[in-house]
């Protein structure tokens, strides 16, 4: 949601919102530069989405000021006995040229074994609000506009009630079985569990494999989502929400 304010005008003025249609005019696709190897995606780091922001917005002469409120935080016990943090925050963005003024919000979410936690979450929301400002695509097709679960519904908390895999009642496995449950994709042998981890993280490539699994390995699919083992993934340190 937007809200606007504005101060007298001088003459010649451009309106604020010309100026955001020029900056996403201006601004064009950001490649993906960043590669998270460990759950294999590669992603548009904050920081070459913040440099392209700072460029088209210091042409046309507009600032955006951002502000970032704690919603909601929790702990969750990591498959090494470890604790993972989760944070989610709203942000609230002042767009300004000294003249006209909208605010802008967006939520994030963020998690850390350390105390990164808080730093992810405002640099998601922030991420995803200049993305959603600027129309900001990549060279390849968009993952954001796709389900995280292949099967129907983000999977992700900061997106709401998660829809669950369409399955029949899933056979039971010791939690030991589904952990070490491996399936082949095109890049060779992977742990199941790290693939329906990566696909909540927002890898498309992960969720497409999933989308695909059939007789056995979707009924453990099915099972790991829904006794929520893939969290014990998330939590382990590799970074996730790049």
């Amino acid at each position: 949601m937007l809200m606007t304010e504005e101060n007298t005008k001088p003459k010649n003025y451009v309106s604020l919102a010309e100026k955001i249609a020029k900056a996403n005019k201006d601004i064009g696709a950001i490649a993906k530069d960043g590669n998270n190897n460990y759950q294999r995606y590669s992603f548009q780091s904050e920081a070459a989405i913040k440099a392209a922001v700072q460029r088209v917005i210091s042409d046309n002469k507009f600032s955006i000021i951002p502000n970032f409120k704690v919603i909601d935080k929790e702990q969750q016990k990591t498959q090494k006995g470890g604790i993972n943090n989760f944070v989610y925050v709203q942000g609230t963005f002042t767009i300004t040229d000294g003249i006209e003024t909208l605010i802008g919000a967006m939520p994030g979410a963020g998690s850390d074994t350390g105390e990164k936690a808080v730093q992810k979450a405002c640099t998601s929301a922030q991420k995803y609000f200049y993305k959603q400002l600027f129309n900001i695509t990549d060279k390849d097709e968009d993952p954001d506009t796709q389900d995280s679960n292949p099967n129907g519904g983000y999977v992700g908390r900061t997106n709401g009630t998660a829809k669950k895999p369409n399955s029949q009642s899933p056979k039971l496995h010791t939690e030991k079985q589904l952990l070490e449950y491996e399936i082949t994709d095109e890049k060779g042998p992977v742990k199941l569990v790290q693939v329906v981890a990566e696909a909540v993280a927002g890898n498309q490539d992960s969720a497409a494999t999933l989308q695909k699994l059939t007789g056995k390995n979707k009924e453990i699919y099915a099972e790991i989502y829904h006794r929520k083992l893939y969290k014990n993934w998330l939590g382990s340190p590799a970074k996730v929400g790049k």
